[in-house]
């Protein structure tokens, strides 16, 4: 029997791809007036909100996937195996969701989205890495604290 312990960690990076794709299914006048609908309540500029949106979905991507890979490695986090098949994971999904984007209408694809969207999912997943790490070592002075000193 498989044990399912950590497998439910896979709903959020399949969930953020899903939002990822959702939003980049709209057609392109769909779309402008969503990121300028966003633009206008932030007061920021046009370009600079859907770069930001490109970061912050791709971060949240990236982030979900190494809590995934936790779920799967829980003794043996952080490995280097899962940390280089995550960023694939997260250019490969950049590159497919911006050739989707070619295929709707009004849309098209920029390499440097592509570029921006791995730079984010790295972030994404190093701040995972860190907070895991961080803390795991508070939790480690915590038990030698409290047994040792």
């Amino acid at each position: 029997m498989v044990r399912l312990k950590h497998y439910w960690r896979i709903v959020f990076p399949i969930a953020i791809a899903l939002i990822i794709w959702f939003f980049s299914a709209a057609n392109g006048d769909t779309s402008n007036s969503q990121s300028l609908g966003v633009a206008n309540w932030l007061g920021w500029p046009h370009d600079l909100t859907r770069k930001v949106a490109h970061v912050v979905l791709f971060l949240a991507f990236g982030f979900s996937l190494a809590f995934y890979s936790k779920g799967r490695y829980p003794k043996t986090y952080p490995r280097y195996e899962s940390m280089i098949f995550n960023m694939i994971v997260v250019v490969v999904y950049g590159a497919i969701d911006e050739i989707h984007q070619l295929l709707v209408a009004g849309r098209n694809a920029q390499f440097s989205d592509v570029v921006l969207d791995t730079i984010a999912g790295l972030c994404g997943i190093l701040i995972y890495i860190a907070f895991y790490c961080l803390i795991w070592q508070l939790l480690i002075k915590r038990h030698h604290k409290k047994y040792y000193y």
